[in-house]
């Protein structure tokens, strides 16, 4: 019998951390997930656990680095857990660090931003995994995740291919929502910035809402191209983007005319559409 692959960790980690300046308070908030990789084959084949490094001290980690640290990103804050890992247990190989980030904003009052009060900021949650091992750099993305848009018209889907199983008609106007996921990958580790993920929904939401959509898969195509423009520090961008389908409610038994005005919502099957753009 062979151990032919294995890693633990510690998942799920919850992290608030307050950082008072002169009566000013930023807020940070991310749920982390430690995987590692290494020296551990002993711990499952003999119940050898001297090399093994329990997953609570995992937890005690983020919590006792982000203490003694400043980071401004998920992505920063996970190469220093990375590091940190490698450079304290030699039998660890590889280290991968996931680290998803909640938004808050200041609530505005009187005209200004409140300095120690918050609400959720709805817009998607952002979203960073580094992966490090020995050898080479480490390998750093960033992301949002779910970013909900819908718009009602400048979208179509027509000229498709169609067989004696096809029954979807033809549109040249049509509901278009879907839930965008995104993850770039840097160009290096200095490009990683705080605004970033700002930056990069702005230039999704400004594709989304301006593009004439032939198909979700040409939004893709168009958002990726949008986001290198616009994010030089970036290297290539993966997209998801499931089409979340309003289908037309027949009106005609009530001798009524639905002229794209009544929709009904539909959760699944849905189409599930991915793609990345790199620069050449």
């Amino acid at each position: 019998m062979l151990l032919s692959d294995n890693s633990y960790g510690k998942s799920d980690v919850r992290l608030t951390k307050v950082t008072r300046r002169d009566g000013v308070h930023t807020l940070q908030e991310l749920t982390v997930t430690i995987m590692l990789r290494g020296s551990f084959d002993r711990v499952y084949t003999e119940g050898d656990n001297s090399l093994c490094i329990p997953t609570d001290t995992m937890k005690n980690t983020v919590y006792a680095l982000a203490k003694t640290n400043d980071f401004d990103t998920p992505e920063s804050f996970g190469l220093l857990l990375a590091t940190h890992f490698l450079d304290r247990f030699a039998h660890v190989a590889f280290v991968d660090v996931e680290a998803d980030e909640t938004p808050w904003e200041r609530i505005p009052v009187d005209g200004g931003a409140h300095p120690h009060a918050f609400s959720r900021a709805g817009w998607a949650a952002r979203t960073s995994m580094v992966s490090a091992g020995r050898v080479g750099a480490p390998r750093v993305t960033g992301g949002i995740a779910g970013l909900e848009v819908i718009k009602t018209t400048r979208s179509s889907f027509s000229d498709f291919l169609k067989d004696p199983y096809t029954t979807l008609p033809e549109t040249d106007d049509r509901i278009f929502a879907t839930r965008i996921d995104a993850t770039w990958a840097y160009e290096s580790q200095a490009g990683v910035r705080p605004d970033t993920a700002e930056r990069a929904r702005d230039a999704i939401l400004r594709t989304f809402a301006e593009h004439d959509s032939k198909s979700v898969q040409q939004t893709i195509w168009e958002m990726g191209k949008a986001m290198l423009s616009a994010l030089p520090e970036i290297a290539s961008v993966s997209l998801t983007m499931p089409n979340q389908h309003r289908i037309p409610v027949n009106l005609t038994p009530f001798s009524m005319t639905n002229a794209n005005e009544i929709f009904v919502a539909t959760s699944e099957p849905y189409g599930l559409i991915k793609g990345t753009v790199a620069r050449r």
